[in-house]
């Protein structure tokens, strides 16, 4: 078994492989034994997940405000990546895959390309894109390491990257704000 899979984080989540499997929860939570609320299913899991501490929906899984005091005890490997999909979908995947040198993702110019006349002049006019609208926008509500602008992530052992392979509709709706 690869050591990621025993201990680690990624985003807002941190697991520990145990005698009966795996313990994953909130990180502020890391400590908090024999505290929180157990989450027994994938399906509780989904709602655990899909609000926020003041109950409203949580559109963007990558967003920095997942609701702690929470835990799910996965059994096997396959609950505890089914666990993490639930949580982030396709980040693991991804996050592997760019362990392994193996993840494909997008570059701006390649997207730009692909883009219409009109998106491809509005970009051109700001002079500053896509940089201003990943600051101000990406990097201000999501966890992610926005690899297709050239960002790297956080190269630790235990932690899982959480990546950005190409521009997102949030991303795609802020450039047309």
């Amino acid at each position: 078994m690869e050591t990621m899979y025993e201990a680690g984080e990624m985003g807002q989540v941190c697991w520990i492989k145990n005698e009966k499997g795996w313990v994953v929860r909130h990180i502020q939570d890391q400590d908090a034994v024999g505290q929180l609320r157990s989450v027994a299913t994938l399906d509780e899991l989904e709602e655990v997940v899909r609000w926020d501490e003041r109950g409203k929906y949580r559109p963007l899984r990558s967003e920095g405000n997942l609701v702690s005091g929470w835990q799910y005890d996965a059994n096997s490997v396959t609950e505890f990546r089914e666990g993490m999909e639930v949580i982030y979908p396709g980040l693991w995947g991804n996050a592997e895959a760019w362990k392994h040198g193996k993840l494909k993702f997008q570059i701006w110019d390649d997207v730009l390309t692909k883009q219409t006349e009109r998106v491809r002049s509005k970009v051109s006019q700001a002079g500053d894109m896509p940089r201003r609208v990943i600051e101000e926008n990406c990097k201000k509500r999501c966890l992610k390491a926005v690899l297709w602008a050239g960002e790297k992530p956080a190269d630790r052992d235990a932690k899982m990257p959480m990546l950005c392979t190409g521009p997102c509709g949030m991303f795609w709706s802020c450039l047309e704000g």
